[in-house]
């Protein structure tokens, strides 16, 4: 049977969800995705050392503080300096047992692969909306075997559960797109404000999804009007920040000031702009402000803030040439960590990485007659770019953008003689 196509030659309503074959293809994928990530964790308790990760232990340490009752706390110097919401899952053994650091990783291992699962399902659903069946099969494909993304869920950091929410919220405005409902709109604000708390770093994505959502509600049936288009925004809206009202009123009884999710963004830009930046992490090298004994938490984060901003402004150069090193570092095609550079990466990255880039921009060409499809599946990786080119940059930066790059890089392919089925529409 034929996608039905709307009169811009769309596709309207496709689901890849609805027929029993299609359900059978996405489990098929599914249980494939189950084996890879089961072989990872496997090899996770072989070779520790390769997934252990200094943010891991930091996101352990709340864990434990959360399930001994002090909160989402680091230290009595640090109260709110982590994204909270993967702390809260890691507690869970810890409210169990104590002293369960390494069953606690095993937890956060398992939770990333059942978040990885859920996410190729909401790939699926993006990319088959848009573009067809064909398509979000491939795109679907390359999530399950990508060697960087297949890496990430032994990691016990936030990316696969950031990436998951993140989808979730992009899959809410497609079936937004395609129905006009406000329910829909309600849940990519809901998906995305738990996106934030997950990962700190992406809670201006919304605003960036803003123009979308006008466009979307502009040639909706029952939102053309400005006034209906203005109420959308606004639930939209509405529904980030209800995600976030816990977190800001914390911190706001904790330092008496807004702070939406965490502190630590002066010490990042720190990290990033100064002397000792090289564009990529370097903690361990800032030489930070003199603070005064009695600065709480929020104020010591400000003079951070203002010192980096103000070696930047007196240093422009060298400031801009940061970027061009942290842009070059997060778009990296082979990765730049310690311990991962070594020709057996290379090469994997060189047959994995490089081949997506040019697919994803093959694919941007042919679907140039589709600019705000085109748009919407690039959100991700401007977003990032832009943020990463002030802060440190690093190829884990530019992974939640990955998937959607997938779908690009499937469009070609689903071009290709073998791989075309009537289902296909692009």
């Amino acid at each position: 049977m034929k996608p039905r196509l709307n009169q811009e030659g769309e596709l309207e309503h496709f689901n890849v969800f609805a027929s029993r074959p299609d359900r059978t293809r996405l489990i098929a994928i599914l249980l494939a995705g189950l084996i890879v990530r089961f072989g990872l964790l496997i090899f996770t308790e072989i070779r520790p050392e390769l997934f252990d990760f200094p943010d891991t232990r930091r996101y352990l340490q709340v864990a434990e503080n959360i399930a001994v009752g002090r909160g989402p706390i680091e230290s009595d110097r640090v109260l709110a300096g982590t994204d909270p919401l993967y702390p809260y899952i890691l507690s869970i053994p810890f409210e169990i047992l104590p002293n369960v650091t390494e069953e606690a990783l095993f937890f956060g291992r398992v939770v990333n692969i059942f978040c990885g699962l859920f996410a190729i399902a909401l790939l699926a659903d993006i990319a088959g909306r848009l573009f067809g069946k064909r398509v979000a099969v491939i795109a679907c494909m390359i999530f399950v075997f990508d060697p960087i993304i297949v890496f990430f869920h032994g990691l016990v950091l936030t990316e696969v559960i950031y990436i998951m929410l993140m989808l979730a919220g992009f899959s809410a405005l497609v079936r937004f797109r395609q129905s006009a409902s406000l329910y829909s709109t309600i849940w990519a604000g809901v998906f995305l404000g738990a996106a934030a708390l997950a990962r700190s770093s992406g809670i201006l994505m919304p605003i960036m999804l803003l123009p979308f959502i006008w466009y979307f509600a502009k040639h909706a049936q029952k939102r053309r009007t400005i006034f209906a288009r203005a109420i959308v925004i606004t639930i939209f809206i509405s529904a980030v920040a209800v995600m976030l009202v816990p977190t800001v009123v914390r911190n706001y009884r904790l330092f008496g000031h807004f702070v939406p999710v965490r502190t630590g963004v002066g010490a990042s830009l720190m990290e990033a702009l100064g002397p000792w930046a090289d564009g990529g992490p370097g903690m361990d090298r800032i030489r930070y402000p003199e603070f005064p004994e009695v600065a709480n938490e929020f104020e010591r984060d400000l003079l951070c803030r203002q010192a980096a901003m103000s070696w930047a402004k007196a240093h422009p150069a060298d400031a801009f040439a940061l970027a061009w090193a942290k842009l070059k570092r997060t778009w990296s095609v082979t990765m730049n960590a310690t311990g991962y550079s070594s020709w057996k990466y290379d090469l994997i990255c060189w047959l994995t990485v490089a081949p997506i880039f040019v697919l994803a921009l093959i694919g941007i060409w042919l679907l140039k007659s589709r600019p705000w499809d085109i748009a919407l599946l690039l959100v991700p990786a401007v977003y990032f770019t832009l943020l990463h080119v002030v802060f440190v940059g690093s190829v884990r930066y530019r992974v939640p953008a990955m998937p959607f790059l997938f779908v690009l890089a499937s469009v070609p392919l689903s071009r290709i003689r073998f791989l075309r089925t009537e289902s296909s529409v692009v």
